[in-house]
């Protein structure tokens, strides 16, 4: 399978590379994080792997997950981020906040 890999903020630098299908996320984003960052995922060093459809919105598969398995095709898009951190586990998210608060008037 292509994929094409969006190794810059703005989108406008990009590359495609060829897997296997069976390839999983977290290999995925090992081969990624050596080719865009120099350097596999290590103590203190995470990738974030995002994807994306071509007609779709960007969603972060999970690690075990095999490619086919996550739905991503040939011209699928996919783009890593990496974050410093000291633990692999992500912060809870207990909600979400509306754009448009409404603002109470008590005294």
């Amino acid at each position: 399978m292509i994929l094409t890999v969006y190794s810059g903020r703005e989108e406008g630098e990009w590359f495609d590379i060829e897997v296997p299908d069976e390839c999983t996320i977290e290999h995925l984003k090992t081969l990624l994080g050596v080719r865009i960052f120099g350097q596999a995922p290590g103590d203190g060093i995470q990738y974030i792997l995002e994807a994306k459809f071509p007609e779709g919105l960007w969603f972060t598969p999970q690690n075990t997950q095999q490619l086919m398995e996550t739905g991503l095709r040939q011209g699928s898009c996919v783009r890593v981020q990496r974050a410093f951190s000291t633990t692999s586990e992500e912060a809870p998210i207990y909600g979400r906040r509306s754009l448009f608060q409404q603002e109470s008037n008590e005294s």
